[in-house]
C-alpha cells in the first residue's frame, strides 16, 4: 500500500497527525510520504504526484482540499480527512475564530470535506461523535508518541535548588491559561524556590506579571525537534482549559507529551484527561484554584512524590506508543481501499452492460 500525507504544517499537529503515522506505516513495509500543503495541480486539482492509493489530507479547511477529494474518488483512488479539533465550536477569543466563520469559512470546507472523503480520522471519541454524522466511516485513532524519534529522549540537566513548573503552547490557550494564573502567584509567594517557566507565546509569559522575575522565565518557540527538550527542563507539568465545547473534544496530547518524558502534570477535568489521569498516580485534575494550589504545592514540597508519580506517568504514556496503533491505521486504510477498488470493478461491470 501507498500512503501519501498531507501535513498541514511542520510543527507538532504535523508530526502526531501525518509524519508519525507514516513512519510507523513504514516499518510496517508500507511505502508511506508525506508532504507539507497541499501540492496539487490547481488547473486539475489533481495531486503532483498520483503514484499512491490512499491520500490523507490534515486540516481539509479549503474549496481546493474538497474538489480535489471529488477527482481521487473519481480516479478510483482513496481519499481521507484528518481532524482533531472541533470547528463548529472555536471560542471567539481564539485568533482563528473569523476563518472560520460564514457561509465561506474553513468550518463550513471541513464539513463539505468530511462528506466527500471515503472516511474522517479524528483524534478523540467526542469528535468521532460530531462527525460520523457526516460519514459513517469515522475512525476515532489518537495521537500516539513515536519513541523511535530521538528527540523524545532529550539529555538536559535539572535545574539545582529549583523546582520548574512549565507549559508551552500556541497562542489559542491565552484564556485557558489565565485559569491557573492566582494559584501560580500564590505558589511563588509560598515557595521562593518554585520558577514558572513558560514556552511560546509572549502573551502567555505576560500573565505572570505579578511573579517576580527571578520565579519566572520565558523560552521562546522553537522547531518540533527541540521541542521534547524544552519540556523537560518542567518538574511539573500544567494543562489548564476552560470548560467549553471546543476544549471538550480536545486530546489529551499535552499530558501525553509530558508523560513520556517523566513529569507529573496537573490538568482542568475535561473529557480526555478524565481518562488519562489516575490521581495522584501520574498527575491530578483540578477545577479551582484551591485545587491547583494545593496539588502544586504537595508536588513543590515532596520529590518522592514527583519522581513516583513522573515514573508512573510515563508507564501510562507508554500504552500509546505509535507502532502500537499502525496496525489499527493499516487495517482501516486497507479496508478502504479495497472498498474503492471494489466499487471501480463494479462501476466498469455495470458499464459494459
Amino acid at each position: 500500500m501507498r500512503v501519501m500525507f498531507y501535513c498541514a504544517n511542520p510543527a507538532g499537529s504535523g508530526h502526531y497527525r501525518c509524519i508519525y503515522p507514516a513512519l510507523a506505516l513504514r516499518r510496517r513495509g508500507h511505502e508511506a510520504d508525506w508532504r507539507v500543503g497541499l501540492p496539487v495541480d490547481l488547473e486539475k486539482l489533481l495531486p503532483t504526484d498520483l503514484s499512491y492509493d490512499v491520500y490523507v489530507i490534515q486540516m481539509a479547511q479549503q474549496r481546493a482540499a474538497y474538489h480535489l477529494l471529488r477527482r481521487l474518488s473519481e480516479l478510483g483512488k482513496v481519499g481521507l480527512v484528518d481532524v482533531d479539533d472541533h470547528v463548529w465550536a472555536i471560542p471567539f477569543y481564539n485568533p482563528f475564530f473569523r476563518d472560520f466563520r460564514g457561509r465561506d469559512g474553513k468550518a463550513h470546507w471541513v464539513e463539505e470535506c468530511a462528506r466527500a472523503a471515503d472516511g474522517v480520522i479524528v483524534s478523540t471519541p467526542e469528535l468521532a461523535e460530531l462527525f460520523s454524522a457526516l460519514n459513517p466511516d469515522t475512525f476515532p485513532l489518537p495521537n500516539c508518541i513515536d519513541l523511535e524519534d530521538p528527540a523524545w529522549d532529550p539529555q538536559v540537566e535539572k535545574e539545582e535548588g529549583r523546582v520548574v513548573v512549565g507549559w508551552a503552547g500556541s497562542p489559542t490557550h491565552l484564556e485557558d491559561f489565565r485559569l491557573v494564573v492566582p494559584a501560580l502567584e500564590a505558589l511563588c509567594r509560598r515557595h521562593p524556590e518554585v520558577k514558572v517557566a513558560i514556552g511560546g507565546p509572549e502573551e502567555v509569559y505576560a500573565l505572570l506579571k505579578d511573579i517576580p522575575e527571578g520565579q519566572k522565565e520565558f523560552l521562546p518557540g522553537v522547531p518540533f525537534q527541540d521541542y521534547p527538550a524544552m519540556l523537560a527542563r518542567f518538574d511539573i507539568g500544567l494543562v489548564p482549559l476552560l470548560d467549553n465545547a471546543f476544549n471538550r473534544c480536545k486530546s489529551d496530547l499535552k499530558g501525553l507529551e509530558y508523560s513520556v518524558l517523566h513529569i507529573p502534570f496537573l490538568a482542568s477535568p475535561l473529557p480526555a484527561y478524565r481518562r488519562l489521569v489516575e490521581e495522584g498516580e501520574n498527575g491530578f485534575l483540578c477545577s479551582n484554584t484551591r485545587e491547583w494550589l494545593s496539588r502544586l504545592s504537595l508536588l513543590v514540597e515532596d520529590e518522592r512524590l514527583r519522581r513516583r508519580m513522573g515514573h508512573r506517568a510515563r508507564e501510562i504514556a507508554e500504552r500509546r506508543i505509535n507502532d502500537d496503533y499502525a496496525p489499527l491505521w493499516e487495517g482501516i486504510l486497507e479496508a478502504l481501499l479495497l472498498r474503492r477498488r471494489l466499487l471501480k470493478v463494479l462501476k466498469g461491470a455495470a458499464a459494459e452492460n
